[in-house]
């Protein structure tokens, strides 16, 4: 059974269903084809879906009540965000094995690879855009044409502020359409949300004009930047220090400090300790490594193990030993 109540432009609903086909219907009506299975057939299903549709963004807080795997496949021409409020999903995307829970929202792009685990108490807040105009209004924004499709990190920190932000700004927004439909059908309300939820997913979501900003910066670095640069990259495993740097550059250490905040964002050191944590994740990964966290992060440089895996998981939206877990 489900119940539907449209609203013209905002097509504000709400379904209710105990019926495995009629979900999978109701949903694929809502993104795409898939395959929904339910993992623990004795449990029953009571999925519950409340959707608003605002031009080309759609909002939904959505569960199935019980264990279920979706498989999607490849995606559509759209972007999906999925912000767990309980409960947890165990996904697969592009091969990668991730888990999102209510501190790890997860980012998925036209053409990714997409399989979901959805435990029976996790319940999503879920944000659709389409690809056509987030992609023009990057190249608006950032005065570059787009080469493929803006490159999310798949699995962000729900901890750190600015992706809270614009968590808290989509929510608002379908808060709004779900009290006024009628909203979506002002073209002037419409148009301003829009384009509020498309900047600021762009600008604060990792991986999106960051990104590029970051390419960009790269192909303007002073010689004596990226000199250090190369040299960081050729020698980290080594003692480093802001004097060995400017030595081996030829310039001040102030010099190198001042082209680093500037072009980069970081200083040398912070930039170095980024690098490490690359070099120390790559090396979980790798089962010729030592099986220890402990011997790795040490290798690496880091001592201080808990602020090492604290950092690590705001970096990589998992804990290293959960790194080293797939690698082997």
């Amino acid at each position: 059974m489900s119940t539907h109540t449209a609203h013209s432009q905002g097509q504000s609903a709400l379904y209710r269903s105990s019926d495995l086909d009629e979900t999978r219907r109701i949903v694929a009506g809502i993104y795409c084809e898939h395959r929904l299975d339910q993992t623990r057939s004795r449990d029953r299903l009571d999925y519950r879906h409340v959707h608003a549709r605002m031009g080309d963004f759609s909002f939904s807080q959505m569960g199935y009540g019980a264990d279920v795997r979706v498989e999607p496949g490849t995606l559509g021409q759209f972007y999906l965000v999925q912000v767990p409020l309980t409960g947890g999903d165990r996904m697969c995307v592009d091969g990668v094995a991730l888990t999102s829970d209510p501190l790890h929202a997860s980012i998925h792009g036209p053409g990714s690879g997409l399989g979901m685990n959805w435990s029976a108490d996790c319940s999503k807040f879920v944000v659709r855009v389409e690809r056509a105009p987030l992609e023009r209004h990057s190249v608006a924004l950032s005065g570059r044409e787009a080469k493929g499709p803006v490159g999310f990190r798949s699995l962000v920190d729900l901890q750190e502020v600015t992706i809270r932000s614009w968590v808290a700004t989509a929510q608002h927004v379908f808060a709004e359409l779900q009290r006024n439909p009628a909203l979506a059908d002002e073209p002037l309300v419409r148009t301003q949300f829009e384009q509020m939820l498309m900047t600021t997913m762009l600008s604060w979501l990792p991986g999106g004009l960051e990104a590029q900003v970051q390419q960009d910066r790269r192909m303007l670095l002073p010689r004596h930047v990226k000199a250090a640069e190369d040299y960081m990259r050729a020698h980290s495993d080594q003692a480093l220090t802001v004097d060995t740097l400017a030595h081996e550059v030829g310039v001040s250490g102030r010099t190198l400090f001042e082209g680093f905040r500037k072009f980069l964002g970081v200083s040398p050191m912070r930039y170095l300790r980024d690098l490490r944590m690359e070099r120390a994740r790559h090396d979980l990964l790798d089962p010729a490594q030592p099986r220890s966290v402990t011997l790795i992060a040490t290798h690496w440089g880091f001592y201080q193990l808990g602020r090492f895996a604290s950092d690590y998981r705001r970096r990589f939206g998992e804990q290293p030993h959960e790194t080293m877990a797939r690698g082997r």
